[in-house]
């Protein structure tokens, strides 16, 4: 089947997001007519049911072919460039961030609820991580690698609803148990915690601003990182310094090595 045209993509994309909206604007009126909403946390559980019905009647596009059943369909990930060299050794991205459908789908994942594209970045991220430290992971057979997510501070979380590198970092280990290799990774989202709110790092224009703002941001639990070897997940790195700082604060108490890797660079 022919590829659909961006512009006939991006029409699609709009076409159904209005309607999403207007159905679920139509469902907060009348669920405030009948007086069904006790509550602000009953009301967040119902819209959240009701977006994922109305997701099921109206299923997102590929941003790259137009076929239903995702933003990113496994075809068209195959096809995406891969992300240049990271300027710090420690970190690798699987993908191009320049690229438009990437850089299209990580925003729809992080700021619009795209959560089930999580499952093909999981699935990359792991491939990406066996491929380069596949054989150091063999070798150390009694050795587990620690999949820790970046945090997001608990402002920030309440806000969005959920943390898109954890997420990233549970598919990791899903797919890990399906190549039976579940063994060699434990997921570890408490080992590192966000301690101050920090602006967002695309609004740091600057390097040394955005290594500045990152300064104290994060806190690791000596007792759960001492003598461990860490893999730090992330969805998008630019300068690195997001990584950077979780990175020395690892190595701060005690963490025995710390790689990093992201879906964007």
């Amino acid at each position: 089947m022919e590829s659909l045209a961006p512009v006939k993509i991006e029409v699609i994309h709009k076409r159904v997001s209005e309607i999403k909206i207007s159905l679920i604007i139509c469902f907060y009126l009348r669920a405030s007519e009948v007086d069904i909403v006790p509550s602000y946390i009953h009301m967040h559980l119902l819209l959240s049911i009701f977006t994922r019905l109305i997701d099921a009647v109206f299923p997102s596009v590929c941003g790259g072919c137009g076929k239903s059943g995702g933003l990113l369909c496994a075809d068209c990930i195959a096809n995406v460039p891969s992300a240049s060299p990271a300027t710090q050794s420690f970190i690798t991205a699987v993908f191009d961030y320049q690229n438009p459908i990437i850089r299209g789908v990580i925003w729809k994942f992080k700021y619009k609820n795209a959560r089930g594209v999580a499952k093909y970045f999981g699935m990359a991220l792991y491939d990406e991580i066996i491929g380069e430290i596949g054989d150091d992971i063999r070798i150390s057979k009694n050795e587990v690698f620690l999949l820790v997510p970046i945090p997001l501070h608990a402002k920030r979380l309440r806000e969005r609803g959920y943390n898109q590198s954890e997420l990233l970092a549970r598919e990791i280990i899903k797919y890990a148990k399906e190549q039976g290799s579940e063994k060699m990774f434990k997921l570890a989202p408490g080992a590192l915690t966000r301690t101050r709110a920090t602006k967002p790092q695309a609004k740091s224009e600057k390097r040394s601003t955005r290594f500045e703002n990152l300064r104290g941001a994060f806190f690791a639990f000596p007792e759960l990182v001492r003598g461990k070897h860490i893999i730090l997940i992330d969805d998008v790195t630019t300068t690195g310094a997001t990584l950077t700082s979780a990175r020395k604060t690892l190595l701060k108490n005690g963490t025995k090595t710390v790689r990093a890797y992201a879906v964007a660079h």
